[in-house]
């Protein structure tokens, strides 16, 4: 096993860490409505995206709350397996976006509290990306057994052509 298969492994792991929290917590999406109600995250939110939290978030603060145990659930799975990994690795990119504009976006901190700029979010999106790109990464997955049976799917699962052909 190759080191890009352990950083798409140990993602997914993030991914899936965050929803079993989610999921073990029977009051998690009373708690996210609850939090949002309050102002939680919204108060730190970039303008443009306060807008979308307090028009859209805000008011299905339940429904989104499930969407994320789902999200993180599937995208921890996905990535662990390599099952459909590209896709799995942009969703990881935007739900990373998604939860780092909700902590207030990327910034220089004060050199005081914990690290700002670089930030487990946008460590995980950057990561996503380079296993995005990287054949390497789905050398052992469900992916590269997909792309052997069908080979003409291999350039969009692998990110590579099938060997022998095609």
């Amino acid at each position: 096993m190759n080191g890009m298969v352990w950083v798409r492994v140990l993602v997914g792991a993030v991914w899936l860490n965050g929803a079993v929290e989610k999921l073990l917590n029977p009051e998690f999406p009373q708690q996210f409505a609850t939090s949002l109600q309050a102002g939680g995250f919204i108060s730190v939110a970039p303008p443009f995206f306060r807008a979308f939290m307090q028009g859209y978030v805000v008011p299905n603060a339940e429904l989104f709350a499930q969407l994320t145990r789902v999200g993180e659930l599937a995208l921890g799975i996905a990535l662990i397996l390599g099952l459909l990994t590209n896709l799995a690795a942009l969703g990881s990119v935007g739900l990373s976006i998604v939860i780092m504009l909700s902590q207030g976006g990327v910034r220089l901190g004060t050199g005081l509290g914990a690290p700002e700029f670089i930030t487990i979010n946008v460590l995980v999106a950057l990561i996503s990306v380079v296993i995005l790109l990287s054949a390497a990464a789905k050398s052992l997955s469900v992916d590269a057994i997909l792309a052997r049976r069908s080979p003409v799917l291999s350039p969009l699962l692998v990110n590579r052509r099938a060997r022998g052909g095609a």
